[in-house]
C-alpha cells in the first residue's frame, strides 16, 4: 500500500496547457476514480503518475518522496490498459511471468506469484492457452493478473471495462472491487462512466477540461454537487435544472420564480446570490413527485414513457424548450400526452448561479 500525492501539478503540450494545476491526496488502500468527459484529462494524468507521461509543473509523490524524475519502471506502480496489452504469442502463464522474468526474479517466487494471481482471478484453467482464445472478460482477468504478480504499491487502471459488453462490465466491476477489498491496495481508476466511479469508489474527482471540480465520497458529490458541471454529470439519468430569478433571500433558503409555474423554494445558503440574480433550480429525477395539474409546482405534458418493470421512466416537456424527467419506482399507469403535476421537495432541491455555475451549498445536517 501507499500513499500518493498531486501538488499543483500541470500538463502542456507546447503552448497548450492540458492539466491546470491538479492537487490531491490519496491515503493509503484508498479505491480513487478519475472520472469526467472524454478529453478532460483523466488518462493524460493518470500517465503522469504512471510516468509514461513527464509532467510540466508541480510534484507527484508516493509515500512522500517526490517521483517527478524516477522512470516509470522503478515507480513501483503496476498499469492496466484499455487494450489489455497482452502478448499474443505467448501463454496466459507467459503473460504472468514475463515481467518479473525481466526483473531476474527466482523461477520459484515467479511461480508462487502466478499460481497465487491464477487462483485468486480464477484463471488456473486458462494459463496454457494464448489470448487468441480468450474472451474479452478472461483477457481482462490476465491483464489484470499480470498487474497483481508484480505487487505495487498502486494499482492504476485505465477504462479497463470500455471493451466489454454492458453485462460483462457489471461483473468485471463486482470483480474489481472485490480484488481491492482482498488485497487492499491503493487503486487509481479512470473511466468515462459515473455509474462506474459511483459504485466503486471510496473516493471520486470529477474532472473537466484539465480541472479538478470536486473530490470527495461518492454520496458527498451526488448530495453536495459544488458546481452545475458536476450535479450534470453525477447521476443517472441527469439532474433536471430549470431556469429561473431570485425573487426572495433569507438565511437557510432562497426563493425561485422559474420562468413555468409557481415560485420555489431550495434549502441553501444565501452566499454569492442577490435578488434578480439568474440561477439554474435543479433536481433529480428521483426526486419529484407526481400530482394533480392544478396541485402541483408546474405542470408537464408526458412526452414519451419507459417502463422497465421496477421502475418507470417519464419524459416530460414544461414548454417547447424545457424537459424533465422523472424517475419512479414501480410501474405506472401514466401514459404518453398526460398532463400532470410536479412538485419539488426543497431539501432536495439545488440551485446554481447561472453566471459563475457555482452551487448554493446546503448546510450539513
Amino acid at each position: 500500500m501507499a500513499t500518493l500525492e498531486l501538488l499543483d501539478v500541470y500538463k502542456s503540450y507546447g503552448d497548450v496547457e492540458v492539466i491546470h494545476g491538479i492537487d490531491m491526496s490519496v491515503d493509503h488502500g484508498e479505491f480513487v476514480v478519475f472520472v469526467g468527459p472524454s478529453g478532460c484529462g483523466k488518462s493524460t494524468l493518470l500517465r503522469m503518475i504512471a510516468g509514461l507521461e513527464n509532467i510540466t509543473g508541480g510534484e507527484i509523490r508516493i509515500d512522500g518522496d517526490r517521483i517527478n524524475e524516477i522512470p516509470a519502471a522503478q515507480r513501483g506502480l503496476a498499469m492496466v490498459f484499455q487494450s489489455y496489452a497482452l502478448y499474443p504469442h505467448m501463454s496466459v502463464q507467459q503473460n504472468l511471468s514475463f515481467g518479473l522474468e525481466n526483473l531476474r526474479m527466482p523461477k520459484d517466487e515467479i511461480k508462487q506469484r502466478v499460481s497465487r494471481a491464477a487462483r485468486m482471478l480464477q484463471i488456473e484453467q486458462l494459463l496454457e492457452r494464448r489470448p487468441g482464445a480468450l474472451s474479452g472478460g478472461q483477457r481482462q482477468r490476465v491483464a489484470i493478473g499480470r498487474a497483481v504478480v508484480r505487487e505495487p504499491k498502486i494499482f492504476l487502471f485505465d477504462e479497463p471495462l470500455s471493451n466489454l459488453d454492458a453485462e460483462l462490465r457489471v461483473k468485471m466491476r463486482v470483480e474489481i472491487a472485490s480484488l481491492h477489498q482482498r488485497i487492499s491496495n491503493t487503486m487509481i481508476y479512470v473511466t468515462h462512466d459515473q455509474i462506474e466511479a459511483m459504485t466503486m469508489a471510496d473516493k471520486i474527482a470529477v474532472l473537466n477540461d484539465g480541472r479538478m471540480e470536486q473530490f470527495g465520497r461518492p454520496l458527498d458529490i451526488y448530495n453536495r454537487p459544488v458546481n452545475r458541471f458536476v450535479a450534470g454529470f453525477i447521476g443517472s439519468p441527469r439532474m433536471n435544472f430549470l431556469p429561473g430569478v431570485i425573487k426572495e433571500i433569507q438565511p437557510d433558503h432562497l426563493v425561485i420564480q422559474l420562468k413555468e409555474g409557481q415560485p420555489v423554494s431550495v434549502s441553501a445558503s444565501p452566499d454569492g446570490f442577490q435578488i434578480g440574480d439568474k440561477v439554474d433550480f435543479g433536481f433529480r429525477p428521483e426526486h419529484i413527485s407526481i400530482t394533480s395539474p392544478e396541485n402541483g409546482d408546474f405542470k408537464a405534458s408526458v412526452t414519451a414513457v419507459e417502463q422497465l418493470g421496477g421502475e418507470s421512466y417519464l419524459y416530460c416537456n414544461l414548454s417547447e424548450s424545457e424537459q424533465v424527467t422523472i424517475h419512479m419506482q414501480g410501474q405506472t399507469e401514466i401514459s404518453r400526452n398526460d398532463t400532470i403535476g410536479i412538485k419539488t421537495d426543497e431539501k432536495q432541491t439545488h440551485v446554481f448561479h447561472s453566471k459563475t455555475g457555482l452551487a448554493g451549498l446546503k448546510s450539513q445536517e
